[in-house]
């Protein structure tokens, strides 16, 4: 009974312990989530001679916020295939290429922007539409809501766009969205497909610049280095003013949930301890026995070691199964919370408690369970491969 007792204990530590790292996971898989979709780019990555205005860049997501280049669409460009080298770089999420360029629509001079509408809505949190919808296919244009009632055009309409205010082809205004800005470049821009910008242009096969999102923020320096040092000619501007406060909280977070559960562990550890010392109290004549008999301090103390092995690998084992139903259960629990009011809109709760169960966390609970076992049975093991053969044979 008290070897199941302090089984139970390591199984209370060590599930506990596999439950918070799976929050914290977790949570570090939804404030990733949260950043790229609420922060806009965090590198972007431009022609290493075009220069750029301080906090140029697309880097709170503001429509055509693109440096030098992206305000007057004169920068220097680089390649469009560079978009698929970054793509593969170990780290990036996403990379969107834009190719910004003035043009006209309906005779009237706009700041245009290409946009690969599927990537640029990850890469740079997308345009505000406030009416109709994102571009589809070629022939579309949105116009920013200044440029559209300065123009007395809708939804639907047909425009002229071109690269002078003479000549041009015909556009679709498929929709109409907000740039914040009633006055300055953002309120006379324009948005086409990349391959319309780059034909109007005459810059095929060319890009100002590339908007590139890191799969966790804490690798955006990393990913930045890596750009500027594998790919000649260019600059990856970071914008780390919100990704590094955002990941010092993820590792906050999972440290915290960390200590808990080692606190845990150790109460469970202190369990093993007591079971192991008074098994030895308990079986004084046994170990005097086979110490009298020819048994070493070494085979003596390797008994009773193992014996705390296995008492920290059974409940290991077991913790590590209620932890993982636990964890798989805990969304659903939350998420029943949830919708009766707790979480608040969307469901806020079920959002925050959902375990992201890991190879790694797994293996480090079941590591840690055992070793708790082990490094709590070497003093009781230690003591017991001590004990006088003659005055154990005393409790014979």
């Amino acid at each position: 009974m008290r070897t199941a007792l302090t089984v139970s204990g390591i199984v209370v530590g060590v599930a506990m312990i596999l439950v918070l790292l799976s929050l914290a996971a977790g949570t570090s898989t939804q404030t990733n989530g949260l950043l790229r979709n609420l922060v806009g780019a965090e590198i972007t990555v431009v022609n290493g001679t075009t220069p750029t205005f301080p906090g140029g860049g697309n880097r709170t997501g503001i429509p055509g916020g693109g440096g030098f280049g992206g305000l007057f669409g004169t920068g220097n460009t680089i390649n469009e295939t560079l978009v698929s080298s970054i793509e593969n770089m170990s780290g990036v999420y996403v990379a969107s290429p834009e190719l910004s360029t003035p043009g006209y629509v309906n005779g009237a001079s706009v700041f245009l922007y290409g946009i690969d509408p599927s990537t640029y809505s990850q890469a740079a949190t997308g345009l505000d539409i406030t009416k109709g919808s994102d571009l589809s296919s070629s022939g579309q244009i949105l116009l920013d809501s200044t440029v559209a009632s300065n123009l007395n055009v809708v939804v639907g309409s047909k425009v002229t766009v071109g690269a002078n205010s003479t000549g041009g082809t015909k556009y679709t205004v498929v929709g109409i969205y907000s740039s914040g800005s009633t006055f300055g470049p953002l309120s006379r821009s324009a948005y086409v497909l990349l391959s319309d910008a780059q034909t109007i242009s005459g810059r095929s096969g060319l890009v100002t610049q590339i908007y590139v999102k890191a799969t966790d923020s804490s690798l955006v320096s990393q990913v930045a280095s890596a750009i500027d040092s594998s790919i000649s000619g260019v600059t990856a501007n970071v914008a780390n003013t919100i990704t590094n406060p955002a990941s010092t909280l993820s590792n906050t977070m999972t440290t915290f949930f960390t200590v808990i559960g080692l606190v845990a562990l150790l109460a469970g550890g202190f369990g093993v301890i007591n079971t192991m010392m008074m098994s030895i109290s308990e079986r004084t004549r046994e170990v005097g026995t086979l110490r009298a008999i020819g048994a070493t301090k070494g085979q003596v103390m390797k008994m009773f070691l193992s014996e705390a092995f296995l008492i920290g690998l059974i409940g290991a084992i077991v913790g590590v199964v209620i932890g993982v139903v636990v964890s798989l259960a805990l969304p659903f629990l939350t998420g029943s919370a949830s919708s009766s009011g707790l979480g608040g809109p969307g469901g806020g709760i079920r959002s925050v408690l959902t375990p992201t169960l890991t190879p790694y966390n797994l293996a480090l609970s079941l590591a840690l369970g055992s070793l708790v076992g082990i490094i709590a049975g070497v003093y009781p093991s230690l003591r017991a491969s001590r004990m006088d053969p003659v005055e154990a044979l005393r409790h014979v």
